[in-house]
């Protein structure tokens, strides 16, 4: 694997259940890992309460939209929109560099191969691209070192998009849509 999007491997022994659950979730995001091309449309800079500016990658066949998500102030990490996911994921170095409480469950998760168990901890206050997202829990998986400049820190899922009823995803100009609050 070799791009600015890409993961490094290098699993650490007390860590291989994460490190699984990372390859499981991560997988089918990163895999090609070269990019083709990257694209900043006219909606590189927030343009209305509405909306919030993608970063879109292309790998391949396959196409990836980032979003920055700040979370207790921190930020902005790079989240990947991800609607198949029923629950965001927030990297485990971010959650320990911004501080999030763990609350001490762990919750089951699947993917395409096998399932573990992961940690969940609480968010008070998160934002997507400026616009403020209602408190939640996030599970914590170590989703790896970034390689080149950057990758991905989290995921934002399902259970924080569905709040919105309806999104609008603008793969060419570069633009996350949701109804103004």
């Amino acid at each position: 694997m070799s791009s600015r999007d890409g993961r490094a491997a290098g699993a650490r022994p007390r860590r291989r259940p994460r490190r699984l659950f990372a390859v499981l979730v991560a997988a089918p995001l990163l895999a090609g890992c070269v990019v083709v091309e990257e694209r900043d449309g006219p909606g590189a800079a927030r343009t209305s309460a509405g909306e919030v500016p993608l970063r879109v990658v292309e790998q391949g066949d396959r196409t990836l939209a980032f979003v920055p998500v700040t979370l207790d102030g921190q930020g902005p990490f790079s989240f990947a929109l991800d609607t198949g996911a029923s629950t965001s994921v927030v990297d485990e170095n971010v959650a320990d560099r911004v501080g999030l409480e763990r609350t001490g469950e762990r919750r089951p998760v699947s993917g395409i191969l096998g399932t573990g168990e992961v940690p969940v901890a609480r968010v008070d206050r998160w934002e997507v691209g400026g616009i403020r997202l209602d408190p939640g829990e996030v599970t914590v998986i170590d989703l790896g070192q970034p390689r080149g400049g950057g990758g991905i820190q989290g995921l934002l899922g399902s259970d924080v998009l569905s709040d919105f009823g309806s999104i609008t995803v603008d793969y060419d100009d570069g633009l996350l849509t949701v109804p103004a609050p």
